[in-house]
């Protein structure tokens, strides 16, 4: 990766990264014995292997950044906390009962062990458990593959490799298929995102991506884009990842995505997540408001904690300012975009109001031309979710001539166009067939004209 210069304070990226390990703490003193159980929504609630594994998963990321004597005081203090957790009855007896997810049951497990925690009795009966004739009795997707891959490698092979082969099941993922960026759900995203973590192994042992990473960022631009205009932190940290764990420097979008997080992580006091209801938060007090906020918010916590141990690899923070030297926009583009996205005001008013708006008022003019092609994303997706067909052509219009048609979101809004041309035509025919018949039917059918005068 290139060194950038004047790049983001190491200090701070420290600071947030010490600050969701704080909340990792704190989450498994309140929520890792019985989990949470949340009465009015269940999407809330949070089961405590969940919890464990995720923590586990954290705590081995954030070791990438461990140089840092703050950092690795955290990471072997929440270590300790976790440690009966992750070896304790629950999971123990999840290995025996269920051998094709024993490896789900042991990821804590193998994650402490790669720290420095290792425990020969929990390492044995994991093996009995991975040799038994059911250990690959569950189906998963492609991803999910990967993460069996993943756990397996971290339990077989701890130390640090160079070269790997790319892992077969990264070739079955979304890794290596484009993305649908403006009709996809959130899942696919999703998916996209936990692909590249495993695959690159937060740079520990990195494997080799199967298509190019140029590619790649590309479709992730796009999805981020949807990310901050939605206000899906969760998601949009993790799709931030793909620029330092693939060794590429930031681009534009992905430094003006990094500061969105980091201004709105310091307006609150954390990084919000979408599930958290504030009025909801208010009205709670005690261990109910402190449960209730952590099960919510944890997992957007470990993600920006995830995204700033990432960024604090050699030569991988984003720089501070917007680089705008290599833009191929046309001056005045960020600007032309922009009005296009404001002309429909009503429609638009919330997402006029979102966060990404208040820190593109910062921005120079140049630096707006910088993230056009991330405001021709958000427009993009908007239009084609509502189905406004003509703006979307507009749109196209405006791109091309602004020299951001170039993208895999433009090419795809293209292909849709031309879908929904040929959609017209079928149908257009179709209706014509069927009128014609109609009319014959009716001129030629005697028993239609004598039900006609009957009737007359």
């Amino acid at each position: 990766m290139n060194v950038q210069k004047h790049a983001w304070s190491k200090e701070d990226l420290a600071r947030r990264l010490c600050h969701a390990l704080d909340i990792a703490r704190q989450a498994l003193e309140h929520l890792a014995q019985e989990g949470y159980t949340d009465p009015e929504e269940r999407g809330n609630s949070v089961r405590p292997e969940k919890l464990v594994s995720e923590t586990a998963f954290f705590l081995l990321a954030a070791s990438t950044a461990a140089d840092c004597s703050e950092v690795r005081e955290r990471i072997e203090r929440v270590a300790q906390l976790l440690i009966p957790h992750a070896r304790s009855e629950r999971m123990l007896l999840g290995l025996c009962l269920h051998p094709a997810l024993a490896l789900d049951y042991a990821q804590a497990h193998i994650c402490l062990t790669r720290l420095g925690f290792p425990d020969a009795g929990f390492d044995a009966l994991l093996r009995q458990s991975a040799g038994s004739q059911a250990r690959a009795g569950r189906e998963r997707v492609p991803h999910r593959m990967l993460e069996q891959e993943w756990i397996t490698a971290v339990w077989e092979n701890p130390g640090p490799a160079s070269h790997l082969r790319t892992p077969p099941a990264a070739l079955d993922s979304v890794l290596n298929q484009p993305m649908d960026l403006l009709n996809g759900s959130r899942e696919d995203i999703y998916a996209f995102t936990h692909a590249l973590m495993y695959v690159r192994d937060f740079n520990i042992r990195p494997r080799r991506l199967p298509r190019r990473r140029a590619e790649i960022l590309a479709e992730a631009e796009a999805a981020l884009a949807r990310c901050l205009d939605e206000q899906d932190y969760d998601l949009g940290g993790e799709v931030l990842l793909g620029w330092p764990l693939t060794g590429k420097s930031w681009s534009p979008a992905s430094v003006f995505g990094f500061r969105v997080l980091a201004q709105v992580e310091d307006r609150a006091g954390f990084l919000p997540a979408s599930s958290t209801r504030l009025a909801r938060l208010a009205k709670l007090e005690g261990e109910a408001r402190t449960c209730y906020l952590l099960a919510t918010a944890y997992h957007t916590a470990y993600v920006m904690g995830l995204l700033c141990a990432a960024a604090l690899q050699a030569g991988s923070a984003p720089p501070l300012k917007l680089p705008t030297g290599k833009s191929t926009a046309v001056q005045g583009s960020g600007t032309l975009v922009l009005r296009f996205l404001d002309a429909d005001k009503n429609k638009d008013a919330d997402a006029r109001s979102g966060h990404w708006r208040g820190e593109l008022e910062q921005l120079t003019y140049p630096e707006r031309d910088a993230i056009a092609g991330l405001l021709l994303n958000i427009a993009l997706r908007r239009k084609a979710s509502r189905g406004e067909f003509d703006a979307l052509r507009e749109l196209l219009k405006l791109a091309y001539s602004c020299g951001l048609s170039d993208t895999p979101a433009a090419s795809q809004a293209a292909e849709m166009l031309e879908r929904l041309a040929t959609y017209a035509s079928i149908t257009g025919a179709q209706k014509a067939a069927a009128k014609s018949r109609a009319d014959v039917g009716a001129v030629g059918n005697p028993s239609i004209h004598v039900t006609r005068e009957i009737r007359g």
